[in-house]
């Protein structure tokens, strides 16, 4: 007698794909095949291999992509109620910041760190053209709900730092598909002082934000 083919109906179950790193996953599994083995046709039917062998190829393929609306690149510090304060009474303002929002579509992990043009310890900074006073720039990140950090914590606010410290894993809960996001910026009071007293004109730095997949 032959077979002229063997049909298998089988499950596959793996870890979450999600918190799974990208890249090829292969693996196999072996069969025996004859009377009182995992295959057995019967007593009397003893097959012409007494194994069959299944490989397995997967593959896991992540998206992570991050989307600024027109313009968004360019960001400028302002005081909360604009700079008339400043301009009509001299009333210094007490802090300088925009906020950005950004959609974020992933389905993997990832991290977060800065890169700067003009470096402040562990931040980035913006300096004046000509003198090369330069102040620090607080960067801070908020995610959408179904983003957690490594303990299951939401991100409100999450300090961004040169080195990745305390965001070196984002994880999501499930497929995360144009969430809406922000990114705040922020130069504090004492160093907004240390700007208007300084007499330059404007401040200018290029801050690098980074969404690295590969943890």
């Amino acid at each position: 007698m032959r077979y002229s083919y063997l049909d298998f109906a089988y499950e596959l179950r793996t870890p979450n794909p999600l918190r799974m790193s990208s890249g090829q996953y292969t693996g196999s599994i072996t069969y025996s095949v004859g009377p009182g083995r995992d295959i057995d046709m019967g007593d009397v039917m003893v097959g012409s291999d007494s194994v069959v062998t299944l490989n397995f190829k997967l593959d896991v393929e992540h998206t992570l992509k991050v989307d600024l609306p027109p313009g968004g690149n360019r960001v400028e510090l302002v005081p909360q109620e604009g700079w008339q304060a400043w301009l009509n009474s001299g009333q210094k303002p007490t802090r300088l910041f925009r906020d950005q929002r950004f959609h974020i579509s992933t389905s993997s992990r990832f991290k977060m760190m800065l890169e700067c043009q003009y470096v402040s310890g562990n931040t980035c900074a913006i300096s004046a053209a000509g003198s090369g006073h330069a102040v620090p720039v607080n960067v801070s990140v908020t995610l959408p709900d179904g983003l957690t950090d490594a303990a299951g914590q939401s991100i409100n606010r999450r300090r961004l730092w040169r080195d990745g410290s305390g965001t070196e894993l984002f994880q999501p809960g499930s497929y995360i598909d144009r969430r809406l996001g922000g990114l705040h910026f922020e130069v504090a009071q004492n160093s907004v002082e240390q700007m208007l007293d300084s007499g330059a004109t404007s401040y200018a730095g290029n801050v690098t934000v980074i969404w690295d997949s590969e943890v």
